[in-house]
This record gives structure tokens, sequence and C-alpha cells, in this order.
């Protein structure tokens, strides 16, 4: 990377320096995670325009099947994306910035790698009580009503990559997820964005919705 670009890889970061945390916990938040990745040298800052729909996933995918050796690979941020249609957002795109290589899952987890077995295997058999609260800060722009209609403001406002151009039908959620409580199989499924109102649970048809909701009711 030469001075000018490493200069606004720097600049692009700025945003993600937000001081002390605003809201009392004990684990670090995506924007800490996101410098820590940083001073690693874990993390390539792409700040120019790309396109979310055909180029994001497919440039992070290269150095997965170009063989690149695991602990050289990295996760990517884009700081301008753009999609087929012409728009520009305002909100950057982290890939791979939890998994891409054992150094960057073992700096998200917090734990040195022969302890992340076991820290999971603790976790799972000893849940935390979830502390409910009446504000949150994920609540803090809340966007309703005819408000959604207008362009860019509603699902059409994020902008989540399409993750296999050319075969995926839609940009998919994979933070999100619709668990269905199947009398079967339980199923989870990530979001599609299938409209600006309109996430929709992928690999289920609208009859096995139904199917399924029968046989919950005890109707089928």
């Amino acid at each position: 990377m030469d001075e000018r670009a490493a200069g606004r890889a720097l600049s692009a970061l700025e945003r993600y320096r937000d001081g002390p945390p605003k809201h009392p916990r004990s684990y670090p938040d995506l924007h800490e995670h996101v410098l820590a990745l940083a001073r690693a040298g874990l993390l390539v800052v792409v700040d120019e325009p790309v396109n979310k729909d055909t180029e994001m996933h497919p440039l992070v995918r290269w150095q997965y099947r170009g063989g690149i050796p695991e602990p050289e690979r990295k996760a990517f941020l884009f700081t301008q994306p753009t999609d087929s249609k012409g728009r520009r957002f305002d909100i950057s795109v982290l890939v791979a910035g939890l998994a891409a290589n054992r150094d960057v899952y073992r700096l998200g987890f917090g734990k040195p790698l022969d302890e992340i077995g076991e820290t999971w295997v603790k976790a799972i058999a000893e849940p935390i009580t979830p502390r409910l609260v009446t504000r949150a800060p994920c609540q803090e722009l809340v966007t309703t009503g005819a408000d959604l209609d207008r362009d860019g403001v509603g699902l059409d406002g994020l902008p989540v990559p399409i993750s296999t151009p050319g075969w995926d039908n839609a940009p998919y959620l994979s933070a999100g997820h619709f668990i269905t409580k199947d009398p079967d199989t339980h199923p989870i499924s990530r979001p599609a964005i299938s409209s600006p109102r309109t996430p929709t649970p992928a690999c289920r048809t609208s009859a096995t919705i139904a199917d399924s909701s029968r046989r919950r009711d005890g109707s089928g």
C-alpha cells in the first residue's frame, strides 16, 4: 500500500474511534473490533466505490480461491459501497471480519485459540440470563409507516452484499435469522431482502411455510 492509500485508510477508520463506551458492557463492540483488526494488520480498508451486488464478495473470495495461505487472509472493510442501481451508501461494509483466518477469529473471540473450544462448551452449558432494557442503542434510529417507502429509507438503505452474484436471488442477511418452530425440523433461516419493507425466510417456499403452520396448529 503506498503512502497516499495508507493515509486514506487511516482517515476512513476515524469514524470508529468512539472513545469510552456510552453504555456499560464487558465486551468490545464492532467498532472496537474493526480498530483491533487494523492494529493487528488483519484488515484491508478499501476506500473507493465498490459494487456490493457484483464485486464485493467475489473480491474477498479471491483470497480463499487464489492460493493465499490461511495466516495471510484478512478482513475487508469497504467504506464506499454502491449497488447496481448507482446508489451510494453512507454505511461501511465489513466482510470476513469474524473469521477470515484463525487470528481474526481469536481476536474477536477474546481468547487464545486453544481455549476457544472449552469456552464455547461452557457458554452453551451456562447461558447468561438476558438483561431487559427499556431503551437500547440499536433503537436510537427508528423508521416507521410511510417513511419506509421512501427510496433508501427502508431495508434498501442497508448495503447488504449479494454473496454469490449470478446465483443468489437477493441480498441475504447473515447476522439476522428467522427461527421457526417447525414441529419436525425447527429450521433456522437467513432473511433475504426481497423488498424495502420485506425480509423473506430463505430456502422455504410459501407452501412449506403454510404446511408448517398447519401442522403447528394441528390442522394438517
